[in-house]
Parts: C-alpha cells; structure tokens; sequence
C-alpha cells in the first residue's frame, strides 16, 4: 500500500507498483517501472577519488553501470558492507544505473489513501522532502516513496 501527501498524489498514483527495500533497518521504495532487475552481490571495481555514496563500477549484461550505495546516501551506513546486500538496477534520467541496499522486501502493490508527511518524518534520514513522494506500508510496516530522480539525478551530472 502506497500512500502520498495531497501535493504528491499524481506522482504516487503513476507507480502502481514499488520494490520494498532496507537499508540501515528502516525500509524505503522504489517505483517497479523504473526497476531492471533485482541481482545478488557481485564484483565492483572502485573508483578512486570518489565519495563513499559511488560504490564503483559494475558490469552487468555486458554493459558498464556507475553503482550508488543507498545505504550512504539514505541512511549513512554502506549497504555494501552488508554480507548478503542487493543490487538494484534503475533507470535514472534516462540512464542505466544500479543502487546498493541491505536487502529486497517485496515488490507491492499500491492502495489508495492519504497520509501527511511531516518533516520530522525525515529526520533520521539523509533525504531531502522533494525526494520522497509519498509514505507507502507493506505487512503494517511503513516505507518511504523515493523518487530516483530527485536522489540520483544530482550524481550524474
């Protein structure tokens, strides 16, 4: 279930679906339409002079795709020091990306409603409010909307 602020419903209501994620014990989502594929730990080639939130570079399908580590960037812990963390391939501005975080939850559907979020809603994170488009809940257990445009856009230029 996908729930949203008033001022961003029609961005919540244009993902019917999210992948439920972890990172740092709290749980976020991301729009299925803009997930490739889902893939465990694999090799990563750092790249020097880069900060902690680029992991490196990873090839998968025979492409070269800059890998972000989610955890960093949301919560301040790497998800790639996670023994058993995932990779996500997304779709950012057009491009080819992957993100790293703890672990994969589900893949849910939305449900309609509302819920305000509040900017103490995002204090324990390190997520601006335009990042987030909605607060969704799997199981009881609530998640935040991301947008990964908003996220990793700003890493790509």
């Amino acid at each position: 279930m996908v729930l949203s602020s008033a001022s961003n419903a029609a961005a919540v209501t244009a993902a019917s679906r999210w992948v439920v994620f972890a990172c740092g014990g709290h749980w976020f989502g991301l729009p299925l339409e803009r997930t490739r594929e889902i893939l465990p730990p694999g090799p990563i080639t750092r790249l020097p002079g880069c900060g902690p939130e680029v992991a490196g570079l990873a090839g998968i399908r025979g492409r070269v795709v800059t890998v972000f580590d989610f955890g960093v960037l949301l919560v301040g812990r790497a998800s790639a020091q996670q023994p058993d963390h995932r990779l996500l391939v997304v779709i950012v501005a057009g491009k080819r990306v992957a993100v790293l975080v703890d672990e994969i939850i589900a893949v849910t559907r939305e449900a309609a409603g509302v819920l305000p979020l509040s900017a103490d809603a995002l204090r324990p994170y390190d997520i601006e409010r335009a990042d987030v488009t909605g607060i969704g809940a799997y199981e009881e257990q609530p998640f935040l909307a991301l947008d990964p445009d908003r996220i990793l856009g700003p890493l790509l230029t």
